[in-house]
């Protein structure tokens, strides 16, 4: 077995599918056939990488002991852990939330095809301040604002989502409920009106544990659709432009790009024209003097411009921008996880530039392959380092 083969059997070990219990509602609209739904470790590990480095306050590799809570049973098994999460009451709500995200983020990538995320973390959120779109609270509403804003990487499928988890033995119902009446705390607005079409989803993961828990883990979804006109193309384009520039901007502050991170945020906040431009250059200006990274050897069958971003380890992001090959290693022997976060320098170039048609392309053009990096179809890759894995190198 060469390098390459004993990488693409290492990726396919960390694959395996372990399975839910799945209901869905309304049942038409069902992306799943058959009574259960799959998820990989490895999948809800980098969506659990990404949640982590995109909400403020978290900064611990969480994301990174998953198979080591999982009972040992393998592939197709029920995802079922080996003891409740934690005993006291105040630590299963704080996992079992933290652990529900990860899920549900997984599965709205897998089976709805988003990529694109953003946190919900004030009543109003611009996206297109000129144009007057944005997220907002509704009115005379109290209590917690759902997860995210998301959307596909080819800029459709405008999703508001709710995850939750849970360890109730009668199931996942009345969690759901509350869940659901969160995911309509908040509306998406062009101008004076509600964009359309947006889906609303609420997502709740009921825990199962081999001891001293519910026996069998539950994944409930609520997913119908906001009816009404549909929004103006160009607004929608101007919405989903804004959505991909908070996405990337969350994710790449803790990785040690403030400055670039500022300046997108900044581009979806503008009040007016100049302000607009002038942030855009001091955007593509940070963007120039971002450090960029390769993987090799290559992880990739077709090149691509580099990657902007960081590590990650189980302590959270690194301080330190650049990493020997000897580094990277000793971190991987001692079991901490290295992994390299990254995005690809042309795409955020053009989420800078903010041309919808020419970023459709970039998403859907060219198809990349690897044996160890793992792309999210936005320009986002993950990579794990050490020995037989990827190292990184400047470009």
């Amino acid at each position: 077995m060469d390098l390459w083969d004993s990488r693409i059997a290492f990726a396919e070990q960390e694959a395996v599918d372990r399975t839910f219990i799945h209901s869905f509602e309304p049942a038409a609209q069902n992306p799943v056939a058959g009574p259960t739904v799959a998820l990989s470790t490895q999948e809800i590990e980098d969506a659990g990488i990404r949640e982590v480095l995109q909400t403020p306050g978290a900064g611990l590799g969480s994301w990174s002991v998953l198979n080591a809570l999982l009972q040992p049973t393998g592939a197709g098994t029920p995802f079922i852990f080996r003891e409740p999460l934690g005993q006291a009451r105040e630590v299963k709500v704080a996992l079992s939330g933290l652990f529900g995200r990860f899920v549900a983020r997984a599965y709205l990538e897998r089976y709805f095809g988003l990529s694109v995320f953003a946190h919900l973390a004030r009543s109003t959120i611009h996206l297109n301040r000129r144009r007057r779109i944005r997220i907002e609270k509704r009115h005379g509403e109290r209590g917690d604002l759902p997860d995210w804003i998301s959307c596909s990487a080819g800029m459709t499928a405008l999703t508001v989502a709710e995850a939750k988890g849970c360890h109730d033995r009668l199931g996942p119902t009345q969690t759901l409920a509350r869940a659901w009446r969160q995911a309509g705390r908040v509306n998406v607005y062009a101008g004076n009106h509600p964009v359309i079409p947006l889906k609303r989803v609420a997502i709740v993961t009921r825990w199962g544990a081999a001891r001293g828990g519910a026996p069998e883990p539950m994944l409930a979804v609520h997913d119908p659709e906001d009816e009404g006109d549909a929004t103006p193309p160009e607004d929608m384009d101007a919405l989903f432009v804004g959505l991909l520039r908070l996405h990337f901007a969350g994710l790449l502050g803790p990785l040690g790009h403030s400055g670039l991170a500022n300046e997108l945020s900044e581009l979806a906040s503008a009040s007016f024209a100049l302000s607009e431009r002038q942030a855009s250059a001091r955007a593509r200006r940070a963007l120039e003097d971002a450090p960029v990274r390769e993987i090799s050897p290559g992880a990739s069958e077709d090149a691509f411009d580099g990657l902007v971003g960081g590590l990650v380890t189980r302590a959270g992001p690194a301080r330190t921008a650049i990493l020997s090959q000897a580094d990277q290693e000793t971190l991987a022997r001692l079991d901490l996880r290295p992994t390299f976060v990254g995005i690809e320098r042309d795409v955020l170039r053009l989420a800078i530039s903010g041309e919808p048609t020419e970023i459709r392309k970039a998403m859907a053009g060219v198809s990349r392959k690897s044996a160890i990096a793992r792309p999210d179809r936005a320009g986002g890759w993950i990579v794990p380092l050490g020995p037989d894995l990827g190292t990184l190198k400047d470009a």
